[in-house]
């Protein structure tokens, strides 16, 4: 999935470079929309890991856009529904992600484009939709190189997504750096000072685990061991055996909830009984009902946010940049940008396992710093 990703984002580059072709949007494109209507599309998992989760954010984009009358900025809004995938395995499909960012971007009626959902998805979309000229907002996508470079990595900046040079791009809560940062708390909290990483081959992972590490350090915690999932179940028993002859007082689980995530974290258990298991927000969506071993020694950090919230907010922020910018998308994007920078729904929480398997907020709360 990671060799794909990079060929699609090197693609739509290409595609820009050469032909401008990324978007009908382009440098030289008329800014202003013509007539009364609107599109605001949203791009979400219809199957998967996140298929949940997207049926809930769905209904958060309708209802608020119900709340309006389906009006903004004396325009009639519809609300386009694109699949990010319809693979059962996989959380999005960068072949179906770009897609829908073309099909947003050859709409003339187009104003804003809601997605991606989650788990670096975002990294395939943007550069497509901020060529075109599309604000684009994220419900949950936190991949932190979207805004920002990364803690240690100074190259990994957000420029290569945004062909125009211009920001055109607002996420609804927590970026994976926030989520990074109350991981490494709450090891702090519990006295750890060696950790063992694991974590999957998609952007999401990878940039996470980039993160915990540098953010550990400057704690005081070393990685002891880092290793990378690739999907394939049967290298678990051997990711457990390395993870456990570092002798690491605490596990970091970064993927994406997949069929490997309850055998991986029987593995670890069986081979580091009794050390804790913190992980990202990947973990909330298990595939279905199931406890690992010790389920009293796992928890995880993720958004405050329900998704139904998530959706809500996202095209509520949609619809009031829409309302400030008219049929200019150029002022749409400036408004969403200031907006953007008024959203006080950043906060992280706790998630532990529930009875029946799922993961469900704690009691106590905190908020990453």
């Amino acid at each position: 999935m990671a060799a794909v990703i990079r060929a699609a984002i090197l693609t739509c580059a290409a595609a820009l470079a050469l032909t401008g072709c990324l978007g009908s949007g382009g440098g030289d494109e008329p800014t202003r929309i013509s007539g009364d209507v609107a599109t605001v599309y949203s791009s979400v998992p219809r199957r998967g890991v996140s298929a949940s989760a997207a049926a809930q954010v769905l209904a958060g984009e309708r209802r608020a856009l119900a709340e309006r009358h389906g009006r903004a900025g004396g325009l009639r809004v519809r609300l386009g529904e694109l699949p990010a995938t319809d693979e059962p395995d996989h959380p999005w499909d960068p072949g179906l992600v770009a897609a829908n960012a073309q099909t947003a971007a050859d709409d003339p009626t187009a104003m804003a484009y809601l997605g991606e959902l989650d788990y670096g998805a975002t990294a395939v979309s943007l550069p497509i939709t901020n060529n075109a000229g599309l604000l684009q907002v994220s419900p949950s996508d936190g991949l932190t190189s979207l805004l920002r470079r990364l803690p240690g990595r100074p190259r990994s900046g957000p420029e290569r997504y945004y062909p125009t040079g211009r920001r055109s791009f607002v996420r609804v809560g927590p970026s994976d750096l926030d989520e990074a940062r109350a991981l490494v708390d709450r090891l702090s909290a519990a006295g750890a000072r060696r950790i063992a990483v694991v974590f999957d081959r998609e952007i999401y992972g990878r940039e996470l685990a980039a993160q915990v590490t540098t953010l550990a350090r400057d704690e005081g915690i070393t990685p002891v061991a880092a290793e990378e999932y690739r999907g394939r179940v049967d290298d678990i028993p051997e990711i457990a055996r390395k993870l456990g002859e570092a002798e690491p007082d605490a596990v970091v689980h970064l993927c994406v909830a997949g069929r490997g995530t309850i055998p991986m974290l029987v593995a670890i258990g069986a081979r580091l009984p009794g050390v804790p298991v913190l992980a990202s927000s990947g973990i909330l969506a298990l595939p279905e009902p199931a406890l690992p071993p010790e389920p009293e020694r796992i928890e995880a950090v993720g958004p405050a946010l329900e998704p139904e919230r998530a959706g809500h907010e996202a095209m509520r922020l949609a619809l009031d940049a829409i309302e400030r910018g008219g049929r200019d998308r150029r002022r749409v994007i400036a408004a969403g940008l200031e907006l953007g920078r008024g959203l006080a729904t950043t906060r992280v929480v706790v998630y532990r396992p529930g009875p029946n398997g799922h993961f469900r907020r704690a009691p106590a709360r905190f908020s990453s710093r």
